[in-house]
């Protein structure tokens, strides 16, 4: 670097925004220096690094302002160096980036109790041997609850079977090491489902199944069979559909063959009551348009515990 005799002073100042990026991402370094049009370098020395390098150079403008776009490996040193002149001081300024991870998780986002799956994941830029603590969120707070190394290809994974049923909220965190921040996956839910018999999620606080060939409605609330009914179904040439719908509408009293009431799920089929009571005592009964027939009790019983949007799963 030359050395002038200069006669006035060099106000250099620079900032880098934000002082810390996720890869592969980038940062501005914004600055502006007293000396319009001078000519400014940026250097760079990553971590663990001894030497600098230059990365770039610019001009700055009338206003003395001047810009870089740096795009770190590593959480980096960076100097911005005016070099001076023969009326100008020389002026140089340090600034640190740092650098968090990328970092990945995934598994299944439905398990059923007993069920054994792996959490996998990748941590970028590449450090193999690196640590990975698997977190879980609990009371409002992430908790360790795993520990993994990352593999030659900077990979996890973790075998897992859950011990309990109900909702885990995991992440996956680096820890910080020498060329990077710590740095964290996003959240993501797994749901642990109770075995039972229809394999219905744990996540929904109102579920209906219909299996036609049982001419059985069940009712579950989060996972666990409430009740059971016995249903009349649709005849040949109006069988029940099969397939996952939603209730849609419902009415009460719905009246005449309807009973005293209906939810609809698809198209005109709905579940609902019936004005024929007697035609319910001899089961299995295949007489109805699709729908599924109730005694009154029974559907008004299920009408008040299921709200729209309750799903209902038709099996064959």
């Amino acid at each position: 670097m030359p050395v002038w005799a200069a006669t006035a002073p060099t106000d250099l100042h620079a900032a880098v925004t934000p002082t810390a990026v996720v890869y592969p991402g980038t940062a501005t370094v914004d600055g502006v220096v007293s000396v319009a049009g001078a000519g400014i370098t940026l250097y760079a020395r990553p971590a663990g690094a001894s030497a600098w390098s230059a990365l770039g150079a610019t001009t700055a403008g009338g206003d003395g302002a001047f810009r870089f776009v740096v795009a770190p490996s590593s959480s980096t040193a960076l100097r911005l160096v005016y070099a001076g002149d023969a009326e100008h001081a020389p002026a140089s300024i340090d600034l640190q980036l740092g650098l968090r991870p990328l970092v990945t998780i995934s598994f299944p986002a439905d398990l059923w109790l007993g069920d054994s799956t792996d959490l996998r994941g990748a941590v970028a830029p590449s450090e193999p041997g690196a640590a990975v603590v698997i977190e879980r969120r609990l009371s409002g707070e992430w908790q360790p609850f795993m520990a993994a190394t990352l593999d030659a290809a900077s990979g996890f994974a973790v075998p897992w079977q859950p011990a309990d049923r109900g909702f885990y909220r995991l992440r996956a965190r680096a820890v910080a090491t020498t060329q990077h921040l710590d740095g964290a996956s996003r959240s993501t839910r797994a749901t642990v489902n109770p075995p039972n018999r229809h394999d219905v999620p744990y996540r929904y606080a109102h579920y209906i199944v219909i299996v036609r060939h049982e001419y059985e409605l069940y009712y579950y609330e989060y996972g666990v069979l409430v009740r059971s009914f016995d249903v009349a179904l649709g005849r040949p040439g109006y069988r029940t559909p099969l397939g996952i719908f939603k209730i849609r509408a419902k009415r009460r009293p719905a009246g005449g063959a309807l009973g005293s009431c209906a939810m609809y799920y698809y198209r005109t089929i709905a579940i609902h009551g019936t004005n024929q009571p007697s035609l319910l005592r001899r089961f299995p009964r295949a007489f109805s348009h699709g729908c599924a027939r109730m005694y009154n009790q029974q559907a008004l019983w299920l009408y008040e515990r299921c709200p729209r949007g309750t799903p209902v799963r038709n099996l064959r």
